[in-house]
């Protein structure tokens, strides 16, 4: 697939965690909210940049290993708050 911009709505999660358990791309920080863990940035300093935000926006390229991965973690959430599209088209992919 290539390049993908996945938004997590942090105002819409609710912590519960199932997309956690699909991939390792994606955990909950101290307030429950899922984060995206981006290639080459450090996972606590990420979670402080998010700690206010409403929403994370990133436009990754994404392993073909792990693409069904992050699609598995983003059905796995009970509050369809990742949303998922293709970065080149803008075409939203998931939901």
């Amino acid at each position: 697939m290539g390049k993908l911009k996945i938004v997590i709505d942090r105002i819409t999660c609710e912590g519960i965690g199932p997309c956690a358990e699909e991939t390792d791309l994606i955990e909950l920080d101290k307030r429950h909210k899922a984060v995206f863990l981006e290639p080459g940035k450090d996972k606590e300093e990420l979670f402080k940049q998010l700690e206010e935000k409403k929403k994370q926006v990133v436009e990754v390229e994404v392993p073909i290993d792990k693409e069904e991965e992050i699609f598995r973690a983003a059905e796995a959430c009970p509050v369809d708050a990742i949303i998922i599209y293709d970065a080149e088209t803008g075409e939203q992919l998931y939901p």
